[in-house]
Parts: C-alpha cells; sequence; structure tokens
C-alpha cells in the first residue's frame, strides 16, 4: 500500500515538474516581421518592438510602433498570468485584459472599444522550439464581423539596443497638435492597390485637399463608371454636422479625429434607401500615401472599400 502511494505520489510530482516545464518564458526584445505576418484587413505598421519582461506570473510588454491605423505608438502593458483581469490603455484606449495558460501556449482575451463599438481580441502566443520565434495568432469580433491576424516576431540577440526607438518625422505632413497630421496636397488614386468592393472602379480620381485644421477642403475630380465629375466639398473635423452636394447627391456628414485617424461619418440618400458610410483617414508616416478605408451600411447590405491616393509631387 505504502509503495502504491508513493508510486502515485511521484507520478504526480512528474507531471507537474513536467506541466511546470512546458509554460515558456517569453521575455526578450521582438521585432515584428513585417513580411512574414499577415494583418487580415488592418493595414501594416512600418515597425514594431515589443519588450516583454516575463517573470511568471507577471508579464510586462513595453511597445514602440511606427505608421499603421494608430500612426506612431508606445505602451506599456502588465499582465498576470493567472487569469485575473488587468487594466491598460493603448493610446487613448482603455483596454482590459485576461491572460491564461492552455499548455505550453499563452491566451489574452481583451476587450476594448473602437470609434465607440466593441472590439474583442484573443491573441494565442507560441513560442518556437528554438526560442527564436514569437507568432501571436490573433482574433478579433465586432459587431460589424470577425477578422483574423498572424503577426510573427524575431528575438533580437542580447546585445541589441533595448533603448525605445525615437518615431520618424513626417515628411510633408507636419502635425498639429496632438500628433494629428495635415492631409494639405494633391492626391491622385492608385486604382491598382484600391479596393472597390462591389462598384466598378474609378477611371481616375484626384484629390486637391487644402487643411487649416479644423476647416478641410477637398476639390475632387473624378472619371468614373457615370462620367466626368468636378465638385468641392467643405468640412470642419471639430465634430460638427456639415452639408454637401456631390455628384447630385445630398452628403450630412460628421468629421471627428481619434488621435491621428480622422474619422468621417457621412449619411446620403441612394435611390430612395439610406446609406451610412463610415470611412478612416490613415496618413503614412512619409506623407507620401493617404489610405481611405470605408464602410457602407444600407437596408440593402454592406460593404468595404479601401481606396489608397499616392501624394503628387510639387
Amino acid at each position: 500500500m505504502r509503495k502504491a502511494i508513493i508510486a502515485v505520489l511521484s507520478v504526480t510530482a512528474f507531471a507537474t515538474s513536467m506541466f511546470a516545464q512546458s509554460k515558456p518564458n517569453f521575455s526578450g526584445t521582438w521585432k515584428l516581421n513585417v513580411t512574414k505576418s499577415d494583418f487580415g484587413p488592418v493595414p501594416a505598421p512600418d515597425s514594431r518592438t515589443d519588450v516583454i519582461d516575463h517573470n511568471d506570473p507577471a508579464l510586462k510588454v513595453s511597445t514602440t510602433a511606427t505608421g499603421g491605423p494608430q500612426g506612431n505608438m508606445e505602451a506599456t502593458s502588465n499582465y498576470t498570468t493567472d487569469g485575473k483581469e488587468a487594466t491598460n490603455h493603448m493610446g487613448p484606449r482603455e483596454v482590459k485584459a485576461t491572460v491564461v495558460w492552455d499548455g505550453p501556449k499563452l491566451v489574452v482575451n481583451a476587450k476594448t472599444t473602437y470609434q465607440e463599438a466593441e472590439l474583442g481580441i484573443k491573441s494565442v502566443w507560441i513560442l518556437s522550439d528554438d526560442g527564436k520565434t514569437l507568432t501571436q495568432n490573433v482574433h478579433f469580433t465586432t459587431p460589424m464581423g470577425e477578422a483574423d491576424q498572424t503577426l510573427i516576431y524575431d528575438k533580437q540577440d542580447a546585445g541589441a539596443a533595448t533603448a525605445k526607438a525615437t518615431p520618424p518625422p513626417v515628411v510633408g505632413a507636419p502635425a498639429s497638435a496632438g500628433g494629428k497630421p495635415n492631409f494639405s496636397g494633391t492626391w491622385k488614386l492608385d486604382v491598382s492597390k484600391s479596393d472597390f468592393g462591389i462598384l466598378p472602379p474609378d477611371n481616375s480620381r484626384t484629390y486637391v485637399i487644402d487643411h487649416s485644421d479644423p476647416v478641410l477642403k477637398i476639390a475632387v475630380s473624378a472619371d468614373t463608371a457615370q462620367g466626368k465629375q468636378d465638385f468641392t466639398l467643405n468640412f470642419t473635423t471639430d465634430g460638427k454636422e456639415v452639408t454637401n452636394n456631390a455628384g447630385g447627391l445630398e452628403l450630412k456628414s460628421i468629421l471627428t479625429w481619434e488621435s491621428s485617424t480622422l474619422v468621417d461619418n457621412t449619411k446620403l440618400k441612394f435611390q430612395d434607401q439610406d446609406v451610412a458610410i463610415k470611412e478612416v483617414w490613415l496618413l503614412s508616416d512619409d506623407g507620401k500615401t493617404l489610405t481611405q478605408n470605408a464602410h457602407y451600411t444600407s437596408t440593402m447590405g454592406e460593404m468595404d472599400t479601401k481606396f489608397v491616393y499616392v501624394k503628387a509631387t510639387p
């Protein structure tokens, strides 16, 4: 009987030991491999580095990123891997997250709000056998649908500098207070890089933007499936509703800043149907590319478009 008890205790101790050893340590400096990662529908950052300090159950992540939908960003998040909820901030957003082990995998379940919508993020961390590659499989859940990302990080040598990088200046796009970019310039639509959804693509489109925040004026010249169009749109970025006419359509728009991102919420009627358009403006770090991601909602359904503009040389 005594031998049986000892045997059970020995097996239990061995299993416990093996389980403990199966939990990897994620400490180190990790640089995002942008070319190997899959960002799904979200624009990729120019660069990102995470410095992780992991002394289980304590987990600290210091992030430095440039470019992408949030612009330049620096943030530090603190978690515990015992399932207790932690509250951190990524830019202006409050993020609530729990972190738990699933065998050798670390599972991060986070909730936040983005553009007044609830956003759920589940990230599964997987460390390669040689400890040199960190893969994060991310699943996003929003009222508008779901999306996935695969982020792949390469571990930097121990001697590599771990100091936070200084974000590069935005060339040709001076920022106003709070890191708000200036969209002034002549912008030509890159039709080959744009996604028109179910809409017929334009032959060409040019924006001449005069931006002196909060005033934003756009002179539009387009060659579309409906023919050539020329009109001017006037907005303010302070959240006041403005009315414009474009190609015979009356547009009621509200523009607001969300950090360095400009958000345009527009309502119109098309063929007696109410249409809502939410458009997000993103300026690249070098100030040479303007991306407009739009989501359309109507009684006929929903769709998305992505318009990529290249700044014309003065």
